[in-house]
């Protein structure tokens, strides 16, 4: 089955990586889009290095510390 992602999947991902999208929003469906994104483009792997980079640096532009917010095990758990 081929897997595929909308130009919106496409402008979302940007948007957060870009910390143009606001943290506050950046809910539990949010999370599970970013990965779907990234799985879709980059394969395991890559996703799970991707999401932490973006999850951390989003966060780091909001002001908070990526401790408080961000596991590495819930993320790779999802």
């Amino acid at each position: 089955m081929t897997r595929e992602i909308s130009s919106d999947d496409k402008r979302f991902s940007s948007n957060v990586e870009a910390c143009e999208f606001p943290v506050n929003d950046f809910d539990h469906r949010a999370h599970w889009r970013l990965a779907y994104v990234y799985l879709v483009e980059r394969g395991s792997t890559d996703a799970i290095t991707a999401m932490r980079d973006t999850l951390t640096s989003l966060l780091l532009h909001a002001g908070i510390e990526p401790p408080a917010k961000y596991h590495e095990t819930l993320t790779k758990a999802c």
